[in-house]
């Protein structure tokens, strides 16, 4: 029996970005994890075409990746309607990723502390792709409080939360989100692409936001940015805030409570090695 060696190759070298700062965010990727954040952002089962509208892409794309998807049991369809919803297949994801994600518990004596002080119930979120996601919260000890479970995915474009990341998204990123038509859940609610473009840069310029009653009346959220240090400069990591009744996180918010969120905000980005907030004398504030 003849035998033959294996001819010797060098492995690939991965794909880099056209900027040449490591390897390029592949399309069918990026296509695929959209779908889920709509699938999760909306609760809601969705068909192919509310999908196809709501991401900006094709009709066609978007079913064959929803197709790959429910084959492997990401997504479900729903016989009657075949509309499609997230799969259970994710709860153990998210279970094991709450595992790993330490985030929560290194935050978790500033959301108490956040919470002492305020006297409001105190949220962490995780920074998921360009949302927010609710991760942790300590409940406001008042007998009547205002609170967000966590899970909950808060909107781009009108809640705290959602602002801060969108204002560290790349322009294309931003372009495209406030490309779609934005829903008004308030009054309140920001949905002007020019006048949430301008709200971004205040963000980045003061490292706070707030949403008064933009998802609902009379509930403000006021939250600060969490950094992570990266080669290349600072990473947002997260956000933490306070949520309570407008009367008591007034709009504009009052110079302390601002103060209190970001000496939260500052302390957890110290202590994951960011400097973002050295420049307002906050570094080092907080639990250790």
């Amino acid at each position: 029996m003849r035998t033959s060696a294996a001819k010797k190759t060098e492995p690939e070298a991965p794909a880099t970005s056209a900027k040449g700062a490591g390897p390029a965010l592949l399309e069918s990727v990026a296509i695929v994890f959209t779908i889920l954040d709509q699938l999760a952002a909306a609760r809601r089962p969705l068909g192919v075409t509310e999908l196809a509208l709501a991401i900006d892409e094709p009709k066609p794309r978007v079913y064959r990746h929803l197709a790959s998807l429910r084959q492997l049991g990401i997504v479900e369809q729903d016989l009657v309607s075949e509309k499609y919803r997230l799969g259970a297949k994710l709860v153990s994801y998210g279970t094991a990723a709450g595992e790993q994600f330490d985030l929560r518990l290194i935050a978790d004596p500033y959301l108490t502390q956040l919470r002492d002080q305020t006297s409001q119930t105190a949220l962490l979120s995780a920074v998921t792709e360009d949302s927010a996601l609710v991760i942790s919260s300590v409940e406001s000890t008042n007998q009547v409080c205002i609170t967000v479970k966590p899970g909950n995915r808060v909107p781009h474009h009108c809640s705290a939360q959602g602002r801060i990341v969108l204002a560290y998204c790349d322009p294309a990123t931003q372009r495209k989100i406030l490309r779609r038509e934005l829903q008004a859940y308030t009054d309140r609610s920001m949905v002007e692409p020019a006048r949430i473009l301008e709200r971004l840069a205040l963000i980045r310029e003061r490292l706070f936001e707030e949403a008064n009653g933009e998802v609902l009346e009379g509930i403000n959220v006021l939250a600060a940015p969490i950094f992570r240090g990266a080669e290349k400069g600072d990473e947002l990591m997260g956000i933490i805030g306070v949520i309570g009744a407008s009367k008591d996180v007034p709009s504009p918010p009052p110079p302390g409570m601002v103060k209190l969120v970001q000496q939260a905000a500052a302390a957890l980005t110290e202590r994951l090695n960011g400097v973002s907030y050295k420049h307002l004398g906050l570094a080092g504030a907080g639990k250790n």
